[in-house]
């Protein structure tokens, strides 16, 4: 090879690994904080695994964690007073919003919009209020734990986007009202001493298709979503009194999960490796228990060690209680 044949292709080479990154680039998630309580403090700018997600927000209410991670975006100042809800809402179809105060954090290892749905589950299991809502579905409302959420349209009148003459700007004009009858739902319906998890998914893909991406009708779409996050924010940390953390998670890929989930084939309890059930007391039981146990025992080798040393003199009572005395016969 020559080496102006060499030279085309170092060049070549450089060319397509940029192309490359600027595609990486383009199409990672990304996941913002905007609200957390003062005993967690989300810092730095440090990429974080998609697989550990649910873990992030987890640890969040104080659940343990299930993956060892080396993320540092995470600090726990007050282990005994974590957050007590999670509100996340998950925009599909676009890259990244801004938002004023969050911290953004970009994802990597697969499809966030994907991952996030276990967060629901590890929620039941701790018998928390929990529920995940697709705004993209067609309904005239959407049923949850807490009540009903009822679009909520709050008079408003978009200027470019046109949601009477096309229906994918309507389709969004609606999501936008959904979370707006949420934040008046969360207000009204949270218990704050309940751990709750609440995900809600939106969509930009359509708007998107039907506009460009620097469209001003793409730009108003951002800006109403924005105002929404504004008020579910103010919501959710007055129905949770300040203990909750308000998430955004941004995907480009289309999600491919189910909106209902389908039961698998039971299985044997045989072929189950399940755990034994505990009851509600069993920890006060066993620290009961263990302590007891340990005091016992310290105070036996206390006893014992003590009785070992003792001066087996006149004035001991161990023998006091064992000298027999000698008769005499006067």
């Amino acid at each position: 090879m020559t080496t102006g044949a060499k030279v085309l292709a170092v060049k070549m080479a450089r060319v397509i690994f940029l192309l490359f990154s600027l595609f990486v680039a383009a199409n990672c998630d990304q996941m913002s904080i905007i609200s957390a309580p003062k005993a967690l403090e989300f810092r730095g700018n440090s990429r974080l695994d998609v697989e550990a997600l649910s873990d992030v927000f987890g640890a969040s209410l104080g659940y343990s964690v299930a993956r060892f991670t080396e993320w540092d975006g995470l600090i726990v100042k007050d282990p005994f007073n974590m957050a007590n809800g999670v509100v996340i809402v998950v925009a599909e179809g676009i890259q990244s919003l801004k938002l004023e105060g969050a911290h953004t954090y970009e994802l990597y290892g697969g499809s966030a919009s994907e991952t996030i749905s276990e967060l629901v589950q590890k929620s039941a299991d701790h018998h928390g209020v929990s529920f995940e809502i697709d705004l993209k579905e067609s309904s005239d409302s959407f049923a949850t734990p807490l009540g009903t959420v009822q679009p909520d349209d709050e008079d408003v009148e978009p200027i470019y986007l046109k949601p009477k003459s096309n229906k994918a700007d309507s389709d969004f004009m609606r999501q936008v009202a959904f979370i707006n009858g949420l934040s008046d739902l969360l207000v009204t319906s949270t218990d704050e001493n309940i751990p709750a998890v609440h995900i809600v998914r939106v969509s930009f893909e359509a708007v998107l298709a039907a506009h460009e991406p620097s469209s001003h009708a793409a730009t108003e779409a951002n800006k109403l979503l924005v105002n929404a996050l504004g008020e579910l924010r103010t919501a959710a940390e007055k129905a949770f009194d300040g203990a909750v953390v308000v998430g955004l998670i941004t995907s480009t890929e289309a999600p491919l999960v189910r909106s209902k989930r389908q039961a698998e084939t039971p299985k044997q309890a045989d072929d189950l490796n399940i755990a034994q059930k505990y009851n509600s007391n069993y920890p006060v039981i066993f620290n009961i228990v263990l302590w007891f146990s340990v005091i016992l025992v310290f105070s036996l080798i206390a006893i014992s060690i003590a009785i070992a040393t003792m001066d087996p003199g006149r004035d001991s009572i161990i023998y006091r209680m064992t000298s027999t005395r000698m008769k005499k016969e006067n």
